[in-house]
């Protein structure tokens, strides 16, 4: 059986595996497809509900015509 040293491996490949994680993780996916009317529905039910939820909670504020605060 062929003996590895591992750590001369690591030591020579990890540049390499470094520039290929930030290619591939920096690459963004996106929609091909146009999302169909239904989910934008649901969307913005569940974007309304929300902000209810954080009305309630403090968590935001209207603080004048088309102004609001966050509060996380």
């Amino acid at each position: 059986m062929r003996k590895y040293n591992f750590d001369e491996y690591y030591k020579q490949n990890s540049a390499k595996f470094a520039l290929k994680r930030a290619q591939f993780s920096s690459v963004k996916t996106y929609r091909k497809k146009p999302r169909p009317e239904e989910e934008w529905e649901v969307f913005y039910v569940l974007t309304k509900e929300r902000m209810k939820k954080w009305i309630k909670k403090g968590m935001f504020k209207s603080t004048g015509i088309r102004k609001y605060s966050i509060y996380l």
